[in-house]
């Protein structure tokens, strides 16, 4: 069935395996079935409205409304809800249902959740303990010594980056499983001393390496096995390697941008597969490993029947626009941040660690049977954070679902239609929360990496935006920094940089320096933000083009444009091509 989205207008597939879908995920109370409508906004839009929920990288020092002393948060001190550090929002010194109202048929169901969600307070970070001297961590877990990483668990000694996991002494990477001494690497796992690399397992001691598994001793090389000692992929003597490695001598700045642009020449028209990932059935879409039926999803292991999914791992079944997180999660739909032993949840926002069971609910822990609810810990039955019987509940869901389907005041503020007003219009219920009543602001979030908008153009579809802080702008001489590493004094540390992209500040830190050093690298010229968005530019976009091998015809279903001049291959005629 195809239809038009009701947000960008563009038409979208809805197949007979999604209605099934629908159908199975769809709630029953007292023996009737409610029924989840078909979305209404296509895929894209639907992925764009869930990122809007995750502020990953965007750090504020503020007070904690609990105890009053300095923390840092992903929420700046105006944001309208309670934040509370860690510590306080787990304690039992204040109770999340002593904020609970009973719903009102005479406002939309919407209304009332923003309502209460602006007055339950919230954790300031999302982190889970241990965390060793990381503090400025994120949507992180049992790291110590770690700075400035997000979506990070496991490790330690790493600094700047993104989805790093049992990593150590590692900087500027994005997407790193088990890596050591890595720097500038995306998609890799299993690395050792690799630097600029991208979508490599199992290397070590080279450079400016991509596609390539067990390469060692290399450098500018691409679609590499188990190869030793190789420049631009021609095989070299261990002796001859080391005097060209040495010669290059990429602790300078400005060699090493000329590699780095012979790297990008070099791999403009290289062969490359379909999609990057291994051990898969019946899948599209890109970096997947060990999945089986999953499809138009992206950076999923484990994963089975999952559809219009991102960033999931571990054991993930029977799912479909759901983002971020997994771990043993089954029947989720349309959530976001939600993982840890989770099953069948719908339109949730970070709920964790043993939920089930729950629809619309936000920052709830070890949760089931729940509706609307908002930092709920060990609960059930709660509906807009008021406590009830199993017997009340049950009767009280479905009147609210039917109300939901015609609310009374609909929020003119965010699921898309009618598109002059940005709003509801006519239904709530089979929706996700519109990016307007955002916990964060739209260019804090993910969303605005992947679906980038200006200023102008997010406030006027009605998203918050969160204005630059330009109070504490840089008022001295600018540092000059060396060429070379060798010649980088200790005082570096001391200066604030200017980032030579975006002219923001930004500072190196000891820990950083030594490892510059060590890795005998030049210093960055850019700030930790902009280096993240050029690793981002480095991957695929995730959306899918239909194309045909260039080597035997075939169809494919791939991730490279038709305009991109790389060569794609079907993973048949590209693992041939290696051998």
């Amino acid at each position: 069935m195809q239809t038009n989205c009701k947000n960008c207008g563009d038409t979208f597939e809805i197949s007979n395996e999604d209605l099934t879908f629908y159908d199975k995920i769809s709630p029953v109370f007292n023996n009737k079935k409610y029924q989840i409508p078909s979305p209404t906004f296509c895929p894209s839009c639907r992925m764009q409205r869930r990122l809007s929920y995750r502020n990953e990288r965007f750090l504020y020092h503020r007070k904690c409304d609990m105890t009053g002393k300095e923390i840092i948060s992903s929420a700046s001190q105006d944001k309208p809800y309670p934040i509370y550090d860690i510590d306080s929002w787990w304690s039992d010194k204040w109770d999340p249902l002593s904020y609970g109202i009973n719903f009102d048929f005479n406002k939309s169901f919407l209304e009332q959740f923003e309502i209460l969600r602006n007055k339950v307070p919230r954790m300031n970070l999302q982190q889970q303990k241990p965390m060793e001297n990381s503090d400025y961590c994120n949507c992180a877990s049992r790291n110590k010594n770690c700075y400035l990483v997000f979506s990070t668990n496991h490790c330690e000694d790493c600094y700047y980056g993104s989805w790093i996991n049992y990593s150590k002494n590692c900087i500027d990477n994005q997407c790193l499983l088990q890596g050591e001494l890595c720097y500038e690497c995306i998609d890799c796992k299993d690395c050792y001393n690799l630097k600029f690399s991208q979508q490599c397992k199992n290397c070590s001691d080279s450079y400016f390496l991509k596609n390539c598994i067990g390469t060692q001793n290399s450098i500018f090389c691409t679609n590499l096995h188990n190869k030793n000692y190789y420049i631009f992929n021609k095989q070299y003597t261990k002796e001859n390697y080391k005097n060209i490695l040495k010669n290059l001598d990429l602790s300078s700045f400005k060699i090493l941008e000329k590699a780095k642009s012979d790297f990008k020449e070099f791999t403009k028209n290289m062969i490359v597969k379909e999609y990057f990932g291994s051990q898969n059935e019946n899948i599209s879409g890109n970096i997947i490993n060990n999945c089986k039926n999953t499809f138009e999803s992206y950076e999923c292991y484990d994963c089975e029947d999952v559809k219009y999914c991102m960033r999931l791992e571990s054991n993930v079944k029977n799912c479909m626009d759901y983002v971020h997180w997994g771990m043993n999660a089954e029947m989720i739909y349309e959530s976001q941040a939600c993982g840890y032993n989770v099953f069948n949840l719908k339109f949730c926002n970070l709920c964790w660690g043993d939920c089930s069971d729950l629809i619309y609910c936000d920052h709830c822990t070890t949760c089931n049977n729940c509706f609307g609810c908002i930092s709920l810990k060990h609960k059930s039955y709660c509906i807009l954070n008021q406590q009830y019987t199993k017997e009340e509940y049950e009767k009280l869901v479905p009147k609210i679902i039917e109300a939901m389907k015609f609310p009374k005041s609909p929020l003119t503020r965010g699921l898309g239609h009618p598109l002059d007003k940005g709003g509801l219009g006519d239904c709530e219920w089979g929706e996700f929360f519109p990016i307007s009543i955002s916990v964060f602001s739209y260019n804090e979030t993910l969303a605005n990496e992947e679906f980038q908008l200006t200023k102008n153009e997010a406030l006027a579809k009605k998203y918050s935006w969160k204005n630059e802080d330009l109070s504490s702008q840089h008022q001295g001489p600018n540092y000059q920094i060396s060429d070379n590493i060798k010649d980088i004094k200790d005082d570096i540390c001391n200066a604030i940089l200017t980032c030579d992209t975006t002219g923001k500040l930004y500072k190196i830190i000891p820990q950083e320096l030594k490892f510059y050093r060590q890795m005998n690298l030049p210093i960055p010229r850019k700030c930790p933000e902009q280096r993240q968005k050029n690793r981002t530019a480095l991957r695929n976009p995730r959306k899918l083009w239909t194309r045909n091998c260039m080597k035997c015809g075939e169809k494919i279903i791939t991730t490279y444009a038709p305009s991109r001049p790389e060569i794609v291959y079907c993973e048949k005629c590209y693992l041939e091509s290696l051998y």
